[in-house]
């Protein structure tokens, strides 16, 4: 990454990026956005699969519509029990399993 003092030198986003994903922490922090950013698709999709409103959810889970749509755009960075409330919403559950 360029260290300046000057406070006009711009870094391509992809160069940090690419810094950040070449430490264990970075790759780590990436996989663990991609694993809840695949999680939240499956949730929103399995949603509109039963035709239920981002509303219909929200009153289940006892939050705001204005809550499932922050987590469902991704602006959110969701606790595994939200997702799983999500999910029982939905009739569904977590379950890892082992590759």
């Amino acid at each position: 990454m360029k260290t300046t003092s000057d406070d006009y030198d711009f870094v391509a986003l992809s160069d940090v990026k690419a810094e950040l994903l070449a430490t264990t922490e970075g790759q780590e922090a990436w996989d663990d956005l991609q694993a809840r950013k695949a999680l939240v698709q499956q949730l929103k999709l399995a949603r509109k699969a039963r035709k239920l409103t981002q509303e219909d959810v929200a009153s289940q889970m006892g939050t705001q519509k204005q809550n499932i749509s922050r987590l469902e755009r991704g602006e959110t960075d969701p606790q595994l029990g939200t997702l799983n409330r999500y999910a029982a919403v939905l009739g569904g559950r977590f379950i890892f399993q082992a590759g």
